[in-house]
Protein backbone atom coordinates (compact mmCIF):
# COMPACT_ATOMS: atom_id res chain seq x y z
CA UNK A 1 0.00 0.00 0.00
CA UNK A 2 0.76 3.98 -0.35
CA UNK A 3 2.34 5.19 2.45
CA UNK A 4 0.04 8.10 3.31
CA UNK A 5 -0.80 10.04 6.32
CA UNK A 6 -4.32 10.13 6.14
CA UNK A 7 -6.01 6.21 5.55
CA UNK A 8 -8.76 6.01 3.00
CA UNK A 9 -11.43 4.99 5.47
CA UNK A 10 -14.92 6.31 4.41
CA UNK A 11 -16.76 5.45 7.12
CA UNK A 12 -15.14 6.80 10.17
CA UNK A 13 -13.06 9.63 11.15
CA UNK A 14 -8.98 11.07 11.48
CA UNK A 15 -7.79 7.39 10.81
CA UNK A 16 -3.86 8.38 10.68
CA UNK A 17 -0.98 6.54 10.53
CA UNK A 18 2.43 7.60 12.77
CA UNK A 19 5.01 6.03 10.01
CA UNK A 20 7.28 8.05 8.05
CA UNK A 21 8.40 10.64 11.22
CA UNK A 22 12.24 11.35 12.03
CA UNK A 23 13.70 10.82 15.53
CA UNK A 24 16.33 12.56 16.87
CA UNK A 25 18.79 9.20 16.58
CA UNK A 26 18.21 9.81 12.99
CA UNK A 27 16.23 7.13 12.13
CA UNK A 28 12.71 7.11 10.98
CA UNK A 29 9.48 5.55 12.34
CA UNK A 30 8.38 2.29 10.05
CA UNK A 31 5.40 2.59 8.29
CA UNK A 32 2.57 0.01 8.60
CA UNK A 33 3.07 -0.77 12.25
CA UNK A 34 1.30 1.99 14.13
CA UNK A 35 -2.47 3.67 13.06
CA UNK A 36 -4.07 6.67 15.75
CA UNK A 37 -7.83 6.65 14.59
CA UNK A 38 -11.88 7.42 15.99
CA UNK A 39 -14.03 4.44 16.68
CA UNK A 40 -14.78 1.70 14.32
CA UNK A 41 -18.58 1.22 14.92
CA UNK A 42 -19.47 2.73 10.89
CA UNK A 43 -16.89 1.18 9.40
CA UNK A 44 -18.15 -0.19 6.10
CA UNK A 45 -17.01 -3.17 4.20
CA UNK A 46 -14.91 -1.87 1.94
CA UNK A 47 -13.38 -0.14 5.81
CA UNK A 48 -13.08 -3.13 7.00
CA UNK A 49 -11.25 -5.10 4.39
CA UNK A 50 -9.11 -2.26 3.91
CA UNK A 51 -7.77 -2.19 7.15
CA UNK A 52 -7.57 -5.65 7.11
CA UNK A 53 -5.38 -5.85 4.26
CA UNK A 54 -3.23 -2.99 5.92
CA UNK A 55 -2.21 -5.69 8.36
CA UNK A 56 -4.32 -4.41 11.56
CA UNK A 57 -3.39 -7.33 14.26
CA UNK A 58 -4.30 -5.09 17.52
CA UNK A 59 -7.34 -2.80 17.90
CA UNK A 60 -7.02 -1.40 21.10
CA UNK A 61 -10.36 0.44 22.21
CA UNK A 62 -9.62 3.58 24.64
CA UNK A 63 -13.29 4.35 24.97
CA UNK A 64 -15.26 3.74 28.20
CA UNK A 65 -17.63 0.56 28.48
CA UNK A 66 -20.75 2.69 28.07
CA UNK A 67 -19.19 4.24 25.33
CA UNK A 68 -18.10 0.61 24.03
CA UNK A 69 -21.35 -0.76 24.47
CA UNK A 70 -23.17 2.03 22.89
CA UNK A 71 -21.29 1.77 19.49
CA UNK A 72 -19.30 -1.45 19.62
CA UNK A 73 -15.66 -1.50 16.95
CA UNK A 74 -17.17 -3.86 13.68
CA UNK A 75 -14.64 -6.71 13.81
CA UNK A 76 -11.43 -7.09 11.58
CA UNK A 77 -10.73 -10.93 10.65
CA UNK A 78 -7.32 -11.65 12.50
CA UNK A 79 -7.21 -8.92 14.60
CA UNK A 80 -7.25 -8.76 18.23
CA UNK A 81 -9.39 -6.66 19.91
CA UNK A 82 -8.16 -5.61 23.36
CA UNK A 83 -10.73 -3.31 25.49
CA UNK A 84 -8.48 -0.48 27.40
CA UNK A 85 -10.41 2.37 28.82
CA UNK A 86 -8.72 5.61 29.97
CA UNK A 87 -11.25 6.50 32.12
CA UNK A 88 -14.53 4.37 32.93
CA UNK A 89 -17.07 7.38 33.79
CA UNK A 90 -18.10 9.94 32.22
CA UNK A 91 -20.57 10.29 28.81
CA UNK A 92 -23.69 9.58 30.82
CA UNK A 93 -25.88 12.29 29.88
CA UNK A 94 -27.99 12.63 27.53
CA UNK A 95 -27.23 14.91 24.14
CA UNK A 96 -30.40 17.36 25.62
CA UNK A 97 -28.40 17.56 28.94
CA UNK A 98 -25.42 18.28 27.02
CA UNK A 99 -26.75 20.67 25.09
CA UNK A 100 -28.10 22.64 28.24
CA UNK A 101 -25.19 22.67 30.36
CA UNK A 102 -23.00 23.78 27.35
CA UNK A 103 -25.28 26.61 26.72
CA UNK A 104 -24.46 29.00 29.08
CA UNK A 105 -21.08 29.36 30.24
CA UNK A 106 -19.20 29.88 26.79
CA UNK A 107 -15.70 28.57 28.58
CA UNK A 108 -16.85 25.23 29.78
CA UNK A 109 -15.32 23.29 26.84
CA UNK A 110 -12.22 24.66 27.01
CA UNK A 111 -11.88 24.35 30.92
CA UNK A 112 -13.65 20.68 30.69
CA UNK A 113 -11.08 19.63 28.00
CA UNK A 114 -8.02 21.22 29.93
CA UNK A 115 -9.28 19.16 32.92
CA UNK A 116 -9.91 16.35 31.31
CA UNK A 117 -5.66 16.09 30.23
CA UNK A 118 -4.59 17.22 32.90
CA UNK A 119 -6.44 13.68 34.38
CA UNK A 120 -5.03 11.59 31.57
CA UNK A 121 -1.91 12.15 33.37
CA UNK A 122 -2.54 11.84 36.79
CA UNK A 123 -5.17 9.66 37.48
CA UNK A 124 -4.37 5.74 38.32
CA UNK A 125 -6.88 4.68 35.35
CA UNK A 126 -5.35 6.36 32.72
CA UNK A 127 -1.72 5.05 33.87
CA UNK A 128 -3.23 1.24 33.81
CA UNK A 129 -4.46 2.03 30.33
CA UNK A 130 -1.04 3.39 29.05
CA UNK A 131 0.96 1.21 30.24
CA UNK A 132 -1.46 -1.29 29.02
CA UNK A 133 -1.33 -0.29 25.85
CA UNK A 134 2.34 -0.29 25.24
CA UNK A 135 2.57 -3.83 26.70
CA UNK A 136 0.71 -4.45 22.95
CA UNK A 137 2.89 -2.30 21.42
CA UNK A 138 5.54 -4.14 22.81
CA UNK A 139 4.20 -7.93 21.54
CA UNK A 140 3.82 -6.58 17.72
CA UNK A 141 7.17 -7.70 17.03
CA UNK A 142 5.99 -9.01 12.99
CA UNK A 143 6.90 -7.60 10.43
CA UNK A 144 3.14 -6.32 7.98
CA UNK A 145 1.55 -5.86 11.40
CA UNK A 146 -0.56 -3.15 12.68
CA UNK A 147 -1.75 -1.53 16.01
CA UNK A 148 -4.63 0.39 15.86
CA UNK A 149 -5.47 2.24 19.12
CA UNK A 150 -8.56 4.85 19.08
CA UNK A 151 -11.45 6.59 21.24
CA UNK A 152 -14.28 8.14 20.39
CA UNK A 153 -12.85 10.70 17.76
CA UNK A 154 -9.44 10.00 17.77
CA UNK A 155 -8.18 13.06 19.22
CA UNK A 156 -7.77 12.89 22.78
CA UNK A 157 -6.86 9.91 24.70
CA UNK A 158 -5.99 8.60 21.21
CA UNK A 159 -3.82 12.38 21.00
CA UNK A 160 -2.46 11.84 24.35
CA UNK A 161 -1.19 8.12 23.50
CA UNK A 162 0.26 8.95 19.75
CA UNK A 163 1.89 11.67 21.84
CA UNK A 164 3.48 9.00 24.40
CA UNK A 165 4.31 6.95 22.13
CA UNK A 166 5.93 9.35 20.01
CA UNK A 167 8.17 10.38 22.94
CA UNK A 168 9.20 6.72 23.95
CA UNK A 169 10.83 6.36 20.41
CA UNK A 170 12.09 9.48 19.89
CA UNK A 171 10.40 11.70 18.15
CA UNK A 172 10.79 15.64 18.88
CA UNK A 173 7.83 17.87 20.40
CA UNK A 174 7.60 20.09 17.60
CA UNK A 175 6.68 17.15 15.24
CA UNK A 176 4.61 15.33 18.14
CA UNK A 177 2.75 18.54 18.50
CA UNK A 178 2.06 19.12 14.88
CA UNK A 179 0.88 15.53 14.29
CA UNK A 180 -1.70 16.27 17.35
CA UNK A 181 -2.77 19.05 15.29
CA UNK A 182 -3.73 17.34 12.62
CA UNK A 183 -7.12 16.56 14.46
CA UNK A 184 -8.50 20.30 13.95
CA UNK A 185 -8.60 20.26 10.69
CA UNK A 186 -9.50 16.14 10.27
CA UNK A 187 -12.44 17.03 13.25
CA UNK A 188 -14.30 19.78 11.10
CA UNK A 189 -16.96 17.54 9.54
CA UNK A 190 -17.61 15.82 13.02
CA UNK A 191 -17.78 19.08 14.14
CA UNK A 192 -20.43 20.44 11.78
CA UNK A 193 -22.20 16.36 12.18
CA UNK A 194 -22.78 17.67 16.24
CA UNK A 195 -23.77 21.22 15.57
CA UNK A 196 -26.53 19.85 13.41
CA UNK A 197 -27.63 17.50 15.97
CA UNK A 198 -27.42 19.33 18.85
CA UNK A 199 -30.02 22.22 16.99
CA UNK A 200 -32.77 20.79 17.78
CA UNK A 201 -32.48 21.33 21.58
CA UNK A 202 -31.85 25.35 20.93
CA UNK A 203 -28.72 26.62 19.23
CA UNK A 204 -26.57 29.58 20.19
CA UNK A 205 -23.30 30.79 19.66
CA UNK A 206 -22.38 30.03 23.45
CA UNK A 207 -23.58 26.04 22.16
CA UNK A 208 -21.95 26.26 19.24
CA UNK A 209 -18.54 27.34 20.37
CA UNK A 210 -18.18 24.99 23.34
CA UNK A 211 -19.14 22.25 20.40
CA UNK A 212 -16.53 23.45 18.50
CA UNK A 213 -13.75 23.00 21.56
CA UNK A 214 -15.12 19.89 22.38
CA UNK A 215 -15.12 18.03 19.33
CA UNK A 216 -11.96 19.64 17.94
CA UNK A 217 -8.13 19.94 19.82
CA UNK A 218 -5.73 23.02 20.60
CA UNK A 219 -2.49 23.57 21.67
CA UNK A 220 -4.14 24.85 24.93
CA UNK A 221 -4.97 21.49 25.48
CA UNK A 222 -1.51 19.73 24.69
CA UNK A 223 -0.60 21.97 26.83
CA UNK A 224 -2.17 21.28 29.85
CA UNK A 225 -1.10 18.10 29.51
CA UNK A 226 2.62 18.49 29.24
CA UNK A 227 3.23 21.48 31.40
CA UNK A 228 1.50 19.31 34.20
CA UNK A 229 3.60 16.18 33.50
CA UNK A 230 7.00 18.82 34.01
CA UNK A 231 5.38 20.16 37.28
CA UNK A 232 4.91 16.60 38.64
CA UNK A 233 7.79 14.15 36.83
CA UNK A 234 10.19 17.30 35.62
CA UNK A 235 10.58 15.78 32.01
CA UNK A 236 8.66 13.52 29.76
CA UNK A 237 11.49 11.07 30.17
CA UNK A 238 11.13 10.57 33.74
CA UNK A 239 7.12 10.57 32.94
CA UNK A 240 7.21 6.94 30.65
CA UNK A 241 9.50 5.54 33.24
CA UNK A 242 7.43 6.25 36.38
CA UNK A 243 3.91 7.40 35.50
CA UNK A 244 3.66 4.84 31.92
CA UNK A 245 6.62 2.40 34.03
CA UNK A 246 8.71 2.05 31.32
CA UNK A 247 12.19 0.71 31.15
CA UNK A 248 15.20 1.54 29.76
CA UNK A 249 15.10 -1.94 28.40
CA UNK A 250 11.62 -1.35 27.28
CA UNK A 251 12.36 1.61 25.37
CA UNK A 252 14.98 0.05 23.33
CA UNK A 253 12.67 -2.76 22.31
CA UNK A 254 10.10 -0.40 20.81
CA UNK A 255 12.69 0.98 19.02
CA UNK A 256 13.85 -2.00 17.73
CA UNK A 257 10.39 -2.35 16.55
CA UNK A 258 8.77 0.51 15.75
CA UNK A 259 12.35 2.20 13.85
CA UNK A 260 14.18 2.21 10.26
CA UNK A 261 17.39 3.57 9.00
Amino acid sequence: MENKRILDIKNGYNFRELGGYPTKDGRKIKWNKLIRSGELSELSHTDQRYLTEYGVKYDVDLRSDLERNNAADKTLPKTHFISNPVFNTGHDKTDEQYAKQYSNNSDLGINNMILSYQSMVTEDSAKIAFRRLFNILLKNDEDNSSVLFHCAQGKDRTGLSAAFILFALGVNEKDIKKDYLISKEQMKPYIQLKINEYAKYGMNNILKNNLTNLYSVDEKYFDAAMDKIKKEYGNINNFLHQFIGLSDKEINKLRDIYLTN
